[in-house]
């Protein structure tokens, strides 16, 4: 009797193998499948990239040349479509980026490149901690300026559909480089900026230098041509000389959030009972400066006052996230200001548990826009609507209250 179980187990077992075999044979065939075709419409497109390449006057010999190097890297693909496990806030966004070695690093390097931060800031008029800051930001101060192929991400991102007209105009521009350029980038991030700013082809062909006066303009090998490059951008952009990009601020009791993201003079928000957080006076040159009030993460978090200047760091990277840490850090690096101190009772909101709010706010009627995961304009409106309606302070931020009045807390993190 125990020979006939064992007997049918094995059976049992041969049929459950021979089933996952089956199953994974299928799924190699359709991978290869969509593969092929998808691989079929790369090339497709890239016949059609070429036309568009020669007719914006790329010679046939440089195509020649570059294209057989471009290769599809779907990976790129899913990185771009890729949505992050948590929301972006303020102190997770901080925790990696302004630290007490980057800052130390940074004032190294403003000692190391004493002379040429010196001559770009006479010329284009921007301090050294602005360049310094924005160099950190994007490499690290030079460590990491990406391994990428350049004409293989940009070539991927210009073919999917997503971004396919930014990132044409991109490629084309890096044509233009490759094509004009003694020694063109060849590396990069995943998503085409290169060099120790992380340039996109479009700026280097707009705001590129070469200070060194060495017959090319280097963003990846030359220090010189990176600072005064990205000074260059700056300037022509219309930085405002030694104005600063703005203060962190304490609000007032009582404050009105209808206020927040307003424009006003700086004498004007003094009135409005705003002070600096540092408990400094604003200097008398900025009392006639339009400030915007910036509050990224509602009453429980930092406010901001900004100035022209910021706006122009904002162009640099949409992210407004990005911009205040660039100010902040360039404060540290000048010794304005200490690090900011993330509160300890912090807990950070996952991406799922603000799709779910963004359904409940639209089910409700307060909110309209598609379910992204992107707290824009459109969202913070919906959540000071239904806190208005629910007697809360209005600050257009999904903060604890308004997660435990929807219930929408996943009480299993910690």
């Amino acid at each position: 009797m125990r020979y006939d179980n064992e007997s049918e187990s094995g059976n049992i077992m041969k049929k459950f193998l021979k089933s996952i075999c089956c199953a994974t044979f299928i799924s190699i065939i359709l991978l290869t499948r969509i593969a092929c075709a998808q691989a079929d419409e790369f090339r497709m497109w890239q016949n059609d990239f070429e036309k568009q390449a020669l007719s914006d006057g790329i010679s046939q010999q440089t195509l020649n040349k570059f294209m057989p190097k471009m290769q599809l890297l779907p990976h790129l693909i899913e990185t771009d479509l890729k949505k992050p496990e948590y929301l972006r806030n303020f102190w997770d966004y901080i925790q990696s980026r302004l630290t007490v070695e980057k800052v130390e690093k940074a004032k190294q390097y403003k000692h190391k490149y004493s002379t040429w931060l010196k001559r770009v800031a006479e010329k284009y008029h921007i301090p050294p901690e602005y360049l310094l800051a924005l160099w950190s930001m994007e490499t690290d101060l030079g460590s990491f300026v990406g391994k990428t192929p350049l004409i293989s991400s940009l070539g991927t991102l210009a073919y999917h559909p997503r971004r396919r007209n930014f990132f044409t105009k991109e490629l084309l521009a890096y044509f233009h480089i490759l094509e004009s350029e003694p020694y063109p980038p060849q590396y990069g991030s995943w998503d085409g900026g290169f060099g120790h700013f992380q340039f996109m082809p479009t700026t280097f062909v707009a705001y590129a230098v070469d200070a060194d006066s060495n017959g090319t303009k280097s963003l990846t090998g030359s220090i010189p041509d990176s600072l005064a490059s990205a000074a260059n951008y700056l300037h022509k952009m219309g930085w405002h000389g030694d104005e600063p990009w703005g203060h962190e601020v304490k609000l007032p009791e009582n404050f009105d959030w209808s206020l927040m993201g307003q424009d006003k003079s700086v004498s004007e928000w003094e009135m409005l009972g705003i002070k600096r957080k540092d408990n400094a006076q604003f200097s008398e040159s900025e009392e006639k400066i339009l400030a915007t009030l910036r509050i990224p993460m509602g009453m429980d978090g930092p406010a901001f006052l900004t100035y022209p200047n910021f706006k122009l760091i904002n162009r640099w990277n949409k992210l407004e996230l990005y911009a205040l840490t660039t100010g902040i850090l360039s404060d540290m690096i000048a010794n304005r200001r200490q690090m900011p101190m993330r509160p300890v009772d912090f807990r950070p909101l996952r991406t799922q548990e603000f799709l779910r709010l963004q359904q409940i706010l639209a089910d409700m009627g307060y909110y309209g826009g598609a379910i992204d995961g992107m707290l824009g304009p459109n969202m913070r409106k919906a959540i000071r609507m239904f806190q208005r309606d629910n007697k809360m302070i209005t600050d257009g931020y999904p903060n604890g209250e308004v997660l435990t009045k929807l219930n929408i807390y996943n009480k299993e993190l910690k």
